[in-house]
């Protein structure tokens, strides 16, 4: 064989290769969803998806559009910008910072909207910790106050932090009262600590036009039983879980813990300090408002208010 044959040959392997090695590394996360690391490389990945097709900046520096994939990046903090490419309505741009490190891919998705409460989506990737042989996950969203499940298991409300997560690939889902669920596939791996930063969207609420004839007849309904169930208020020193009560008013469904806390704020990351009382499942008590991220008030005593997560509670009008 010629020595302009051998350069030939070799010279193609060279173009053939990086792009086999590309096709591989396609099917490796089709296959297995969200699979976060790339050990043993001093560089960084950053894996940006979107909906719709956007335009990808990093550092102000445009990049590519979505599905943009770079596993050659060096660690540290970026300035991620997604500029929806979309013509037909006007869409907002996502911003955000995420901190890449060597060995590990950063998955950002996003679902554009035209408003802030529309959008939704979630940016994962790994920290090493110190400890090898242990698994640490940390959860954030927006709204907080979000409920956590991992593989169908209910694990708290966000933000949240978990340590010992058995490793391997989780089904991660986060729900909140008013908000579409987001679903999503990451790995855990040992000696890293999975962060998971997610925005829920709100739900479109849809107003039916009531029929006037059944709503008058309806409100003349509750007019009588308001009355009779006013009586009966003004006799108890306290709200009385269990009793009739007039409407507007919440009851307390069932709970992975068997009781649920009152607390002073919206929130849980006062954590215990913020906790007033607890009430228990089929209690109903006299609802005040709802706030932005769907957490209840109300008059869990008689004079006394605190919130609820409206996750466990039913809301009657």
């Amino acid at each position: 064989m010629s020595i302009e044959v051998l350069y030939g040959i070799f010279g193609l392997m060279k173009l053939v290769k990086p792009l086999l090695s590309f096709i591989i590394l396609l099917l490796v996360l089709f296959l297995s969803g969200c699979n976060i690391p790339f050990l043993g490389k001093k560089q960084a990945a950053l894996q940006i998806m979107s909906e719709p097709t956007s335009t990808v900046f990093l550092n102000d520096n445009h990049v590519g559009q979505t599905p943009y994939f770079n596993e050659e990046l060096k660690p540290g903090d970026y300035t991620v910008k997604i500029v929806p490419d979309s013509a037909s309505e006007a869409l907002l741009t996502w911003q955000g910072i995420v901190k890449l490190y060597p060995g590990i891919m950063t998955v950002v998705s996003r679902n554009i909207a035209s408003k802030e409460d529309q959008m939704s989506g979630y940016t994962l990737t790994l920290e090493p910790i110190t400890d090898k042989d242990s698994t640490k996950v940390s959860i954030i969203s927006t709204p907080d106050g979000v409920v956590v499940n991992i593989d169908g298991e209910p694990k708290g409300f966000t933000p949240l932090s978990l340590d010992d997560v058995v490793e391997g690939e989780r089904q991660i889902t986060l729900s909140s009262p008013g908000f579409k669920e987001e679903s999503l596939k990451a790995k855990v791996v040992k000696g890293h600590k999975l962060l998971i930063d997610v925005q829920l969207a709100k739900e479109s609420i849809i107003q039916e036009e009531p029929d006037k004839e059944a709503t008058e007849s309806g409100k003349k309904a509750d007019e009588e039983v308001d009355d009779d169930v006013a009586d009966l208020l003004n006799e108890e020193d306290e709200a009385s879980p269990g009793a009739e009560m007039a409407k507007p008013y919440v009851k307390i469904k069932d709970t992975p813990t068997g009781w649920l806390n009152v607390r002073s704020e919206p929130s849980t990351a006062g954590k215990d300090e913020t906790v007033l009382g607890k009430i228990y499942p089929d209690e109903v008590f006299k609802f005040i408002e709802v706030n932005e991220t769907g957490w209840y008030k109300i008059e869990y005593k008689k004079g006394k208010q605190g919130w609820i997560s409206g996750t466990y509670a039913t809301l009657y009008r």
